[in-house]
């Protein structure tokens, strides 16, 4: 087996934890917004848990784009015909812009919720901030269509 085979597992497995966390945090959020409730350690630790799933799964995405990915090496090399094929520009350009987008909507995310006023104020940003990051994950993973990979990659 190859590093990219390895990082490409990897990455696949890891956007389970990134998906189950995401829940977990943007559930939890939501009750607390809507139920007045105080923002204590266990919702602090779902939102600590999707932002490291999410930084995790970036930097595996940046190394496999960057590095080991033969469709984004291919798609470097002649960005132009690339960007006419629409397989090579999902994983060129679409697929990681918007993840990149919504890692950065996580981060933000927890940002405003360290400097949340008071517990609705956290409350709310994990609801609108991680609710959009995952909108935006749920639609850069290669579901179906000419894209689609295995839900579940072996080794």
């Amino acid at each position: 087996m190859n590093a990219y085979s390895i990082f490409l597992t990897i990455h696949s497995w890891t956007r389970w934890a990134v998906l189950i966390t995401a829940v977990l945090a943007i559930v939890s959020a939501f009750r607390g917004w809507s139920g007045g409730v105080v923002w204590d350690a266990t919702k602090a630790r779902f939102a600590s848990w999707f932002v490291n799933a999410t930084s995790i799964q970036l930097v595996i995405g940046l190394v496999l784009y960057g590095a080991l990915s033969p469709i984004t090496l291919k798609a470097f090399s002649d960005f132009g015909a690339a960007m006419k094929d629409s397989t090579s520009r999902f994983w060129a350009v679409e697929h990681m812009s918007m993840m990149l987008i919504a890692v950065a909507l996580v981060h933000i995310g927890s940002g405003r919720i360290r400097k949340g006023a008071d517990d609705k104020a956290k409350h709310r940003a994990a609801a609108i901030f991680f609710t959009i990051a995952f909108v935006l994950i749920m639609a850069s993973i290669p579901w179906s269509g000419i894209n689609v990979r295995p839900l579940f990659r072996g080794f």
